[in-house]
């Protein structure tokens, strides 16, 4: 058995309890939650699945520390001290931890993105707002580009990267610009893997003219998009592509919505950004190609696809904004990483045990204490939290020599 295999095989000894420590919730308290509920389970086992991977990368690579190959890998797993708490947020009723360490990964972090990705979804709804009472018309612009699956990620981000630099070069784009009363652009890069392999691909969303006909704007564009991928190396200068490229590389749509922008975002309703793609289906998402997320899943489950991903994604931005138009909406810049890290007003419920947390992030608990704390009063919540803990101990006794936290956080 390989190191990978190792690390990545699942044990009957920490599978999670299920019913057999379910206590009764209070009749009516569960309902409202239980999607919710249900989605943080799944991103808490994709997490999950993300730091087994990560652990045996690191014992491969010989790290005295196997958690340091990437933080994720930490995420909402290693303590800040000696003690966890379960906290509910007083204007919605939701549980969180607060006394662990949180990635900021809004690329490999399925807990993280989504915290991330609505704080930013708002952000955009408001840009959006801001473009109508300023007579704009935002206009969402696609731009793709053939691939196929002999090519790593790692190829094709830059030479992308090469191309969007492209396409805003020179005096007749500037020319451009200044017919459409160009005035900005939130640019999303989108990362999908399918039958032809890895498909990066950008949203952005253009602020111009209220009076701009979009369809009129994209002869223009696709010149300059099949131009600027030809100088990249992207395509190749031959007549069959590039009419399939004129076919499928460029799509344009005026007047556009929060939810017309956000819901290309992802390809599952798992981990999207906006609300409406937690409608999209599974088929749908198959035909597409899926988000890097289903490599962590059982259906797709793609180790070195994954680590590819991780190693190629690094230090790539998802969201780019045009400089000052943040400023013009009304927006504050925060960093990824202070978004994760964020948190409502809340009282503490109750204060976990270092011995404790490991037996319940152990025996996969984390997403159960939390639903918990949310389906009761939070008097009577702790009581059902502690007895979750005494019944882990009954089938896990607490470990006798205590792991020191000083080396769980390296």
């Amino acid at each position: 058995m390989d190191v990978v295999e190792k690390y990545t095989k699942k044990s009957e000894a920490t599978a999670s309890l299920g019913n057999k420590t379910k206590s009764s919730p209070p009749v009516g308290k569960v309902g409202d939650r239980s999607k919710l509920q249900e989605l943080r389970s799944k991103r808490f086992e994709l997490l999950a699945s993300a730091r087994s991977i990560y652990v045996a990368a690191g014992a491969a690579a010989g790290l005295q520390f196997v958690q340091n190959y990437h933080r994720t890998a930490k995420c909402k797993y290693v303590p800040t001290g000696h003690q966890v708490a379960v906290n509910g947020a007083t204007a919605t009723g939701s549980a969180f931890y607060s006394g662990l360490i949180s990635c900021g990964c809004v690329w490999t972090c399925p807990v993280c993105a989504v915290k991330i990705q609505e704080r930013r979804r708002q952000e955009i709804a408001k840009a959006i707002n801001y473009a109508y009472a300023n007579d704009l018309q935002p206009v969402l612009v696609t731009l793709t580009f053939p691939h196929s699956k002999s090519q790593t990620l790692s190829q094709l981000l830059p030479m992308q990267a090469d191309a969007l630099t492209r396409l805003r070069k020179g005096k007749l784009w500037d020319q451009f610009k200044a017919e459409i009363n160009y005035s900005g652009l939130i640019r999303s890069l989108e990362l999908t893997y399918g039958v032809n392999g890895w498909h990066p691909h950008t949203h952005e969303l253009w602020f111009v003219g209220k009076g701009v006909d979009a369809e009129e704007i994209k002869e223009y564009v696709l010149d300059k998009w099949w131009s600027s991928c030809l100088k990249a190396g992207l395509v190749e200068d031959n007549k069959s592509e590039m009419l399939n490229f004129y076919k499928h590389a460029v799509d344009i749509k005026g007047n556009c919505s929060a939810s017309d922008y956000l819901a290309k975002q992802d390809s599952s309703k798992n981990w999207g950004v906006d609300r409406e793609v937690a409608k999209a289906t599974s088929k749908q998402g198959k035909k597409s190609g899926v988000h890097p997320f289903a490599f962590l899943t059982d259906e797709y489950k793609n180790i070195n696809l994954w680590l590819e991903f991780s190693k190629a994604i690094k230090g790539k931005s998802q969201l780019f904004w045009s400089r000052g138009l943040k400023k013009k909406c009304g927006i504050d810049e925060i960093s990824d990483e202070e978004i994760s890290e964020e948190q409502s007003e809340f009282d503490i419920l109750g204060m976990i045990e270092f011995e404790e947390w490991k037996l319940i992030r152990d025996t996969k608990n984390r997403s159960k204490v939390l639903d918990i704390a949310e389906n009761y009063p939070p008097d009577q919540a702790w009581t059902e939290i502690k007895n979750l803990i005494f019944q882990l101990k009954l089938i896990q006794p607490v470990p006798q020599s205590r792991l020191l936290i000083f080396e769980e956080n390296q």
